[in-house]
């Protein structure tokens, strides 16, 4: 199964339901949900000149590196290119915090590409994939 379209507002509703899926079999809950986004650099894959401005500027080490994000800033951040989308993102959680939000890390490819190319279409919320 291929992804057809992606949007930002397809993004934030793949994103929100790999979160609950993953809570609902952590047996957990939480309302509010908070990220940190870990680009990941993969060996021996190529990247191209969207991919380049993603890596060096948007989801550099200076901008995003231990930040905490709210889902907003996440949306705004990893659809920047829209429709062009991190091909994976791993989805995982790290803890729940004082204030009873649920904070994940999202590890995710720096390669940046079109909905047909997205990984795990299968889940039902591309590009996500739950790491337990």
């Amino acid at each position: 199964m291929k992804v057809k379209e992606m949007s930002k507002e397809i993004l934030r509703k793949n994103l929100v339901h790999a979160v609950e899926e993953l809570l609902q079999k952590k047996e957990m809950k939480s309302e509010v949900y908070k990220f940190i986004i870990n680009p990941i650099i993969e060996a021996n894959k190529s990247y191209n000149g969207s991919d380049d401005l993603m890596r060096f500027w948007v989801l550099s080490e200076e901008n995003v590196g231990g930040r905490i994000l709210g889902i907003d800033d996440v949306i705004d951040l990893l659809g920047g290119l829209m429709p062009l989308v991190p091909i994976w993102i791993n989805i995982s959680f790290i803890e729940m915090k004082s204030d009873s939000s649920a904070l994940f890390q999202l590890d995710c490819s720096l390669r940046f590409r079109k909905p047909s190319l997205l990984r795990n279409a299968e889940t039902g919320h591309a590009p996500f994939a739950i790491v337990i």
